[in-house]
């Protein structure tokens, strides 16, 4: 019976948490102001796996939306009647979701091995799913993503991109940072070894 009544407060008090302040939203605010304290927060609170979901789908939808938004129109034109257009927009959404989700996982996989490479504990799936939560600022970045791969070439776009993709990667370190415990100092040798990785690969790739 006194197991059954702690459990229950446990619960209230979880509740309770998020009554004063502790919600969805207030915690993305936290981490949209590159908050590191949130995340030990919302780890604590065992509400990482929901709002890593919900971040994804939001941008995953977002990506869909701007990539409509942004396509050639002729495009349309060549089904033969609204209901073929209609799915084809349905399913350009569902694979901007699709995009966010495998993106997610390359990039925590990544943050994850080299953080592990600095002697690490973390596991993959905490790491996972807290920066999933770290994504939100990435939300920004999304029409500038989209329009760059609608091929639009404006130097502005260009900026913007950067900027917000600096702003976005700055979430990713903060967020990684908290999970594994790391000093700036280390977590700066990790992100650098990635990122020497990761830039040799491309031009070994792309080259």
């Amino acid at each position: 019976m006194d197991t059954e009544m702690e459990a229950g407060m446990d619960t209230m008090d979880k509740m309770n948490g998020e009554a004063k302040g502790m919600n969805y939203f207030s915690a993305m605010w936290h981490v949209l102001k590159i908050d590191e304290e949130i995340y030990k927060d919302i780890s604590a609170r065992g509400l990482a796996f929901r709002y890593s979901t919900t971040n994804m789908l939001i941008l995953g939808i977002l990506y869909g939306f701007f990539s409509l938004y942004f396509v050639d129109k002729e495009l349309f034109r060549t089904f033969p009647d609204p209901s073929s257009v209609l799915v084809a927009q349905v399913i350009i959404v569902l694979t901007g979701i699709l995009v966010a989700f495998l993106m997610h996982l390359g990039a925590a996989f990544l943050f994850w091995t080299f953080c592990r490479a600095m002697k690490g504990e973390a596991r993959f799936i905490p790491t996972y799913f807290i920066l999933g939560v770290a994504i939100a600022p990435l939300w920004i970045a999304v029409p500038g993503l989209t329009a760059l791969h609608a091929g639009w070439r404006d130097p502005l776009v260009y900026f913007y991109v950067a900027f917000t993709g600096i702003y976005a990667f700055s979430s990713f370190f903060v967020a990684t940072k908290s999970i594994f415990g790391y000093s700036y100092k280390k977590m700066s040798i990790a992100v650098a070894m990635m990122l020497v990785f990761t830039v040799s690969f491309l031009g070994l790739w792309l080259g």
